[in-house]
């Protein structure tokens, strides 16, 4: 099990149940570069109109044994599946200011709408004093945001949540 089974005579000095899969690609892509491959591989009319008559290069041959295994073992793409701050995006105690939506802040009483445009309109800060500083909050507003301080982080800002902190599109 597990193992390929090529066509007989292919490996005389190899038992067939040590052929592998892998090992076989190997031995096709070295009968590639076979000197003997070359001289008896010649197109006929009949079989492939299109192609000219002569004998199939090694480089044609060795690249469709390549383009063939790089089909069968393709890797998976290496990307950003979820942003690791997702949590603090309204989903717990604490908020990233930074990435935040407008809606988070309405859980929080005194925040909503005055105080929270502010943050999301001004945002991206690199700590509470800049924050302070850029928003311009009134009396009743900084009163609201010093009783909430605690619980707001300032994570760097990721263009994919940046783009939708005042509209997100969630309508009732």
């Amino acid at each position: 099990r597990g193992l390929l089974r090529p066509y007989p005579g292919c490996f005389p000095s190899f038992p067939r149940h040590l052929v592998s899969a892998p090992m076989f690609a190997v031995a096709v892509a070295a009968l590639a570069f076979s000197p003997v491959a070359l001289r008896t591989a010649v197109v006929s009319r009949s079989a492939a109109p299109m192609m000219s008559e002569g004998p199939i290069a090694r480089r044609e041959i060795f690249s469709k044994v390549l383009g063939s295994a790089a089909l069968l073992t393709a890797a998976a793409a290496s990307a950003e599946v979820d942003y690791a701050g997702v949590g603090y995006l309204g989903g717990s105690s604490t908020i990233d200011v930074n990435n935040a939506n407008i809606r988070v802040y309405i859980k929080l009483p005194g925040m909503y709408p005055n105080a929270a445009g502010k943050l999301v309109t001004n945002a991206p800060y690199k700590n509470a004093g800049e924050m302070y500083t850029k928003c311009k909050f009134s009396a009743s507003e900084t009163a609201a945001v010093k009783k909430y301080e605690s619980r707001f982080i300032f994570l760097e800002p990721k263009p994919e949540y940046i783009i939708d902190n005042i509209n997100n599109g969630l309508y009732r």
